[in-house]
């Protein structure tokens, strides 16, 4: 049943269930049309953006509602591709151009080079919730400006988890929104060089703490190929990244590992200390699957039984 659909039947049977019935992540960021240079191959106007990566991961886990816009030249099989996953209620079409990102990498698939950014419409974007997802108990904020990511939970009713991610971009232009953004959430998850950059210290411990002490609960900082770290008041958990013989894109994996560590916390309803540490192998599972193929290919055959096959392994590999 539809995000949306199952929202209305719950609040027609009983106008104050919302809240504490119904788990769902309602999900804020770009939904794009990326071009991606490697050794490899070349692809050209693929389904990208952070909205989508992490809705598409966190889909296998519960319902997810995508708020975010495109252009009218959005092909209309990456919407239905979209549709038949995610909630599109908080999609807008707009007549223009879509957001275009356009980026190259060389033999070491950690390092990308930005070619063009092209936002288009996404540039102006003002981003509405909508009513049906004003009361989730869940919401990301993926990869948009401070400024708009205010502007969404300005509109929430109180989510139970809010976390969010960012970039080099709106660390350097807009720091302390950025900074404002990050009082108002659970946790923040972003990379080693953006925590340095936020924080101004080479030390990412010491990182943790700042963001911590300007009001995040947890810190997660994502590592790429080498796995994720949370940080919480009382604990650092490390994770390995998950083994890969092929890697082919790694476009879209960080998102991809929000997708899986929410989703997993949402699915098992609770964010206790060792369900944390699951939803961060969950997490690099879901990015694992995300490097396999270019853009969100992977995610158009994965089954659930993948998944929980490669969690599986990953905690034998682990286990000492």
């Amino acid at each position: 049943m539809r995000v949306t659909e199952l929202l209305r039947k719950l609040l027609s049977e009983d106008p104050g269930c919302l809240h504490s019935v119904y788990r769902v992540i309602v999900n804020v960021g770009s939904v794009s049309l990326d071009t991606t240079h490697t050794p490899f191959r070349t692809v050209r106007e693929v389904m990208g953006g952070s909205g989508t990566f992490f809705s598409l991961a966190s889909s296998y886990f519960t319902d997810t509602g995508l708020i975010g816009i495109v252009g009218d030249d959005y092909p209309k099989e990456y919407k239905k591709i979209l549709a038949d996953r995610v909630d599109l209620t908080g999609l807008v079409i707009e007549k223009g151009k879509t957001f275009r990102f356009d980026s190259s990498f060389g033999y070491d698939l950690g390092k990308r080079t930005t070619n063009k950014t092209e936002l288009n419409i996404f540039g102006t974007w003002d981003p509405v919730v909508p009513d049906e997802y004003r009361g989730a108990e869940y919401l990301y904020l993926g990869n948009v400006g401070p400024e708009q990511q205010l502007k969404v939970l300005d509109q929430m009713e109180g989510p139970k988890m809010t976390v969010a991610d960012t970039i080099e971009f709106w660390i350097h232009s807009q720091r302390d929104k950025l900074i404002d953004v990050i009082s108002r959430t659970t946790g923040m998850v972003l990379n080693d060089e953006e925590i340095r950059q936020l924080c101004h210290t080479w030390n990412i411990i010491t990182g943790a703490k700042t963001i911590m002490e300007w009001g995040a609960e947890f810190v997660i900082v994502k590592k790429g190929e080498h796995g994720a770290v949370l940080f919480t008041q009382d604990c650092i958990f490390p994770t390995t990244g998950y083994p890969l013989e092929k890697i082919m894109d790694p476009t879209g994996a960080g998102d991809a590992f929000a997708g899986g560590f929410i989703g997993h916390l949402v699915r098992k309803g609770r964010n206790d200390l060792k369900t944390m540490k699951e939803a961060i192998v969950y997490g690099n599972v879901m990015g694992s699957f995300a490097v396999e193929k270019f853009g969100v290919e992977r995610f158009l055959s994965l089954t659930m039984d993948e998944i929980e096959g490669r969690y599986r392994t990953y905690k034998e590999m682990v286990t000492f």
